[in-house]
């Protein structure tokens, strides 16, 4: 067990062994001696801290936080010692610095050569390229295409400045050791006491002197350039920040919706309630669609996480951007990434199993028998009802679900009713004889013929032949405990030629797509009498125009 300590080195603090510290603090106490005297010896110490905070923090991981006497060691082996230092080194060992091969460069605004930004001051130096060329080709691309502002704006924006003197030597690809440190500081000191020193000169106004101004105009743009950058920052955390916002509340909403859909809580789907989303209708939809409750849970639960775990993620995402988290934990990633696909593959799974239940179509034709009117015309409609009248989307299959006290079925019980769908009808001509026939041809699926003629067979329809009246339901129902495999129905009226229909003003709830010889819309065929010719259905009087042989054959 090794007693640790915290200490300050460049403003981040680290735990680090005892025996490390004392390694340290005397390696750090043999450099401040060696440059004693120096004029920049603060400053010099100050960028060497820098440096050795960033090295640290590098040797840090998840499982590893405390700084060891072999972290250290290795730190001193990268940055050099005092008492390999000396102006008899040469310029290969000074450039590498204690055996270490010269590093890559990195990208840095220069700050010591800039106009602006120092954007073209850093490339020059990354790319070795003179930085008046670089400058000449922002000036070009701006006065021809316009876009050399934009494009140096965005560069000053992304690429840091170098700030510190170890990222001044990681721009020019120096290692970043004390011996090039303690130059470069160096060097940038003599800099600052040669300007002092000329700008006592009391000389006329030259060159260096219009440099000078240069320079000042330079540092105003910088400055505010930078101001740019820190307002265009602030809008962009400010965005985040509402999309953020956004997305929390967003993922929130769906979770309480998907939840509450799935434990049957209607008071939580208050903002979707309608006729087609409510807690009997999903209930009694599960139940009349799929085989077994087996099959149901099993789907049920596979839809739950398919739809939970994305808002889950978005919810995290949202934490992050709002309280700015460093990381998600991987696991987690892990975890929910796992009930997803797991999700997806119970709905999968059950849905293919659902799909074989359709694979078999069969469809039943029956000949009804219907009264014949006394004179030539059949008057046809739906039922007169001073009950509720129920409008039908089309969409899922033109029907609905209903439940106790929601509708009312001639001769059925509502409350054994779990799904209504609406009839079709239309005419036919008979040409085997001369009464009115009707049809009623009943289609469903199956798993097997035996399912499919079976579901055909639960369909219960209702129609009335009285007299000169026929009277047909609009709607079939299925009853408690029948399974819904895309049952249909339509209504065939097969007219002899010569004889008439008339359609009543509640015909439109049965008719679909009459045809007759002059296209006439299904809603303005109501309320007229019909007669059937060779041809098709016609309006009770309607002269078909002359054709051109009759034209001749008249004249």
């Amino acid at each position: 067990m090794n007693k640790t300590i915290s200490v300050n080195i460049g403003g981040r603090v680290f735990n680090i062994e005892e025996r490390a510290f004392d390694v340290l603090n005397r390696y750090l106490a043999a450099i401040r001696s060696y440059f004693e005297g120096n004029d920049s010896t603060d400053e010099i110490i100050s960028d060497i801290e820098l440096r050795l905070a960033e090295l640290f923090h590098e040797r840090l991981t998840d499982q590893k936080q405390v700084i060891t006497e072999a972290d250290v060691q290795h730190v001193m082996s990268v940055m050099g010692k005092p008492e390999e230092f000396g102006d008899d080194k040469d310029e290969t060992h000074s450039a590498t610095g204690s055996g270490y091969q010269r590093h890559s460069k990195r990208v840095f605004r220069d700050p010591d050569n800039k106009i602006v930004a120092g954007v073209c001051g850093g490339l020059g130096t990354y790319l070795g390229w003179d930085p008046l060329i670089l400058r000449l080709l922002f000036v070009i691309m701006f006065i021809f295409w316009g876009t050399g502002i934009l494009i140096y704006i965005i560069l000053a924006l992304v690429i840091p400045m170098a700030r510190t003197t170890a990222e001044k030597l990681q721009m020019r690809g120096e290692p970043v050791t004390v011996e090039n440190i303690s130059r470069k500081v160096s060097e940038s000191f003599d800099e600052v006491k040669e300007d002092i020193k000329d700008f006592g000169k009391k000389n006329n106004i030259t060159n260096e002197s219009a440099r000078g101004f240069a320079s000042k105009l330079g540092e105003l743009a910088s400055d505010l350039v930078d101001f740019l950058v820190k307002v265009i920052t602030m809008v962009f955390t400010i965005l985040g920040k509402a999309i953020g916002v956004v997305l929390f509340f967003g993922a929130m909403a769906g979770i309480i919706a998907i939840v509450a859909l799935f434990l049957g809580l209607e008071f939580g789907m208050g903002t979707v309630q309608s006729d087609f989303f409510s807690e009997d209708l999903l209930r009694g939809f599960s139940k009349a669609v799929f085989a077994n409750e087996t099959q149901r849970w099993l789907f049920m639960i596979g839809a739950l996480l398919t739809l939970l775990i994305p808002m889950i993620a978005i919810l995290l995402l949202a934490g992050r951007i709002l309280f700015s988290y460093r990381r998600i934990p991987a696991y987690s990633g892990i975890i929910l990434l796992t009930l997803w696909f797991i999700g997806i593959s119970l709905s999968a799974v059950t849905g293919i199993i659902l799909v074989k239940e359709f694979q078999i179509e069969t469809s039943v034709s029956e000949s009804l028998t219907i009264a014949q009117p006394e004179g030539d015309v059949l008057y046809v409609g739906a039922p007169e009802t001073d009950g509720p009248i129920y409008k039908f989307r089309a969409g899922f299959g033109e029907g609905h679900f209903f439940y106790k006290g929601d509708v009312t079925f001639p001769g059925l019980d509502s409350t054994d009713i779990v799904y209504i769908g609406r009839n079709q009808f239309t005419v036919a001509l008979n040409s085997t004889d001369s009464l009115y026939r009707l049809d009623i041809q009943r289609a469903a699926h199956g798993a097997t013929q035996k399912d499919a003629v079976m579901h055909t067979k639960a369909i219960e329809t209702r129609e009335v032949s009285s007299g000169d009246n026929l009277t047909i339901f609009p709607y079939f129902a299925l009853m408690e405990g029948q399974k819904i495999r895309n049952q249909q129905v339509k209504y065939v009226l097969s007219i002899p030629v010569g004889k008439k229909v008339h359609f009543n003003s509640n015909a439109h709830e049965i008719m679909h797509d009459v045809p007759n010889i002059t296209n006439t819309l299904d809603s303005d065929m109501v309320g007229k009498t019909w007669v059937m010719t060779n041809e098709g259905l016609a309006l009770e009087g309607y002269v078909a125009p002359m054709t051109e042989n009759e034209k001749v054959t008249t004249y």
